[in-house]
């Protein structure tokens, strides 16, 4: 244990510190703090938000104010918004406003200079929370990481990018003390991420492992199993909330790709996107119309010729599963045809799942199974981080830390 190698008084505050750590401790604030560590009055985290008017942003909003009352009884927390941003505009939001009014506010705010103007002055957060899908916000993890703020993200593209910016975020967590909270980057809620995490820590060997990681497509396949056209099974899973609005990214496989490069990741793995073998589930010649109407549209003409591979599946009894994979070093995701006796054959549509092979699970796989995609169940996971954030920051035996800001 760290002993005490200096204390100074200034004023109404005392530096405590130690090679380990620096301690801000407020006379004043002694009652209050130790209170709420104690979780006897609740502490009030500041979070910002971005993509506050997103499907799963609107959601999020919801849910902090549904269960504002439980958080406060049961973990002592008071989740405080005090700024917000969608695509083009944004807002310093006032106290005691009701979450789910911020994205009828944000319709009257005005454009936000930069996207660092949410965690400058007067906001400060503790927290910043990404429901959008932007590679530009992703990009600036590391100022905001470096700088004491714990990010929480369903965002995909910080976790899956390019080694540069990986490796970026990866020191700026160290450097700043901080944590990407990134569980329902892969699998919504399910416990997909954070389990491969454990077992890494843990020090298991994983030798192979196979996963269902697209909601979308299993929707999608499992829906054609069930006699539906193509082009429908996509429009549905849009209408849905299984896919975005757009949804060539899922069809293309880079969307699952992503999440197998967030697994391996999570295994130690130094990969990147341009590692995994990508096979789409349609010709990549459908999938580059500009709107999404047009690329349903175009989807028709693949109607035909899936609805022959799942007729000739069902004779071999066989079912079609967009199906990742990882042995000797080669990571793969593409459609497959698995008996259906195939656990992967019988999941339901949308649903996720992973079986693992390791040194702690040699006599039987590890198997994850359940619904993997989906606008309430992403806002949920995003949700569970975000209490799991503020936990983190709830302040210990009296010490106020605050986050130090990001410059211009």
């Amino acid at each position: 244990m760290a002993t005490a190698t200096g204390l100074t008084a200034i004023h109404d505050y005392a530096l405590i510190w130690t090679s380990k750590r620096l301690s801000i401790y407020n006379f004043k604030e002694t009652t209050v703090m130790a209170a709420a560590a104690a979780g006897k009055i609740p502490a009030t985290i500041d979070i910002a938000i971005v993509g506050a008017t997103g499907r799963v942003g609107r959601r999020l909003l919801e849910l902090i104010d549904a269960r504002r009352a439980v958080l406060q009884q049961r973990g002592g927390l008071r989740l405080r918004i005090v700024a917000a941003a969608n695509s083009t505009r944004w807002l310093h939001v006032p106290d005691h406003i009701a979450a789910a009014r911020i994205p009828d506010l944000l319709a009257a705010a005005s454009p936000p200079p930069d996207a660092l103007a949410l965690t400058r002055s007067p906001a400060h957060p503790q927290i910043l929370v990404d429901c959008s899908a932007s590679a530009e916000i992703a990009a600036l993890y590391p100022r905001w990481l470096g700088a004491g703020i714990d990010v929480v993200t369903p965002n995909k593209i910080g976790s899956s990018a390019d080694r540069p910016l990986a490796h970026a975020i990866a020191a700026a967590q160290s450097a700043g003390g901080t944590q990407l909270h990134d569980n329902t980057t892969v699998g919504a809620q399910l416990p997909l991420l954070s389990t491969l995490r454990d077992l890494h820590r843990a020090g298991d060997r994983i030798e192979r492992f196979e996963a269902v990681l697209s909601g979308t497509l299993s929707y999608v396949l499992g829906r054609l199993q069930q006699g539906t056209a193509l082009s429908t099974a996509v429009s549905e899973a849009v209408q849905n909330g299984y896919a975005e609005p757009h949804p060539a990214r899922d069809l293309s496989g880079e969307d699952a790709a992503r999440k197998l490069v967030i697994l391996l990741r999570a295994l130690g793995h130094d990969v990147e996107l341009g590692d995994i073998e990508c096979v789409p589930l349609v010709e990549a010649a459908l999938l580059d119309s500009v709107d999404a109407a047009g690329l349903l549209a175009r989807l028709e003409s693949a109607d035909a010729g899936w609805r022959a591979r799942v007729a000739l599946a069902d004779v071999r009894r066989e079912r079609w599963v967009y199906r990742a994979s990882f042995e000797n070093g080669r990571a793969r995701i593409a459609p497959e045809r698995l008996a259906q006796t195939h656990a992967f054959a019988r999941l339901a549509p949308c649903e996720n799942a992973l079986i693992l092979h390791s040194d702690f699970y040699r006599a039987a796989p590890l198997t994850i199974a359940g619904p993997g995609a989906g606008i309430d169940l992403t806002a949920a996971g995003v949700f569970t981080d975000l209490v799991a954030a503020a936990q983190r920051s709830i302040p210990i035996r009296g010490e106020s830390v605050q986050p130090v800001g990001v410059a211009a």
